[in-house]
């Protein structure tokens, strides 16, 4: 029996963070509140905050749905010994990919980079930045990039080349087909970082 609470329990959760994103895309964080929230996810205001304290917990465990899992992967590769950079371009094209094909993932990133007018919006960009760039540098440590850059230099060029791909077409997700582009997108970038000759730029070269 208290298993079955505690699994009705995550599921009221999971239903508020829905919630949450719906009223985040049509209002804008800022202008959200939690009674709204509530009514959408036909919770009471006392269920919304059994789970959490205030508004900036919604938004964070909302974004955590997404970011955690990608998180992971990119700080297995960054921990990884074996491989070379391929691994980690393959990793840029899925993340792509999945901006377009995961509905959840759509929304939430449309929600932190246009539609939060907050400090807090402002304020996680930059944590993920700074998580972000530090995973990569730990990968590139671990596998060297060209010789005229550092790891932290070719950590901080594909952050900020990725970020302006999602930026980009986050803003009009018409102009331009993301799926299809996103290995040409990330061979370029990785044209760039790869040293000269090396397999993994052979890889890009060579892929479809």
């Amino acid at each position: 029996m208290a298993r079955k609470t505690k699994a009705e329990a995550e599921a009221t959760r999971q239903t508020i963070l829905d919630a949450a994103e719906q009223v985040f895309m049509d209002k804008g964080v800022a202008h959200a509140s939690l009674e709204e929230i509530a009514r959408t996810a036909q919770v009471t205001r006392g269920a919304v905050y059994w789970h959490f304290q205030n508004k900036s917990d919604v938004f964070n465990a909302m974004l955590e749905r997404v970011h955690l899992p990608m998180a992971v992967m990119v700080e297995d590769a960054a921990s990884a010994q074996s491989g070379d950079l391929t691994a980690l371009r393959d990793l840029c094209i899925f993340a792509l990919k999945t901006l377009v094909e995961d509905k959840r993932h759509f929304r939430v990133y449309k929600i932190l980079f246009h539609h939060t007018e907050s400090d807090r919006g402002l304020r996680m960009q930059e944590e993920i930045a700074r998580e972000s760039i530090e995973m990569m540098t730990r990968f590139f440590h671990n596998h060297p990039p060209h010789p005229a850059l550092t790891a932290t230099q070719a950590a901080r060029s594909l952050h900020t080349q990725m970020l302006g791909i999602y930026y980009d077409w986050l803003r009009n997700p018409d102009a331009f087909d993301l799926a299809a582009e996103a290995t040409s997108l990330v061979d370029t970038i990785f044209r760039g970082i790869c040293p000269e000759g090396s397999l993994s730029v052979k890889a890009t070269e060579n892929s479809s």
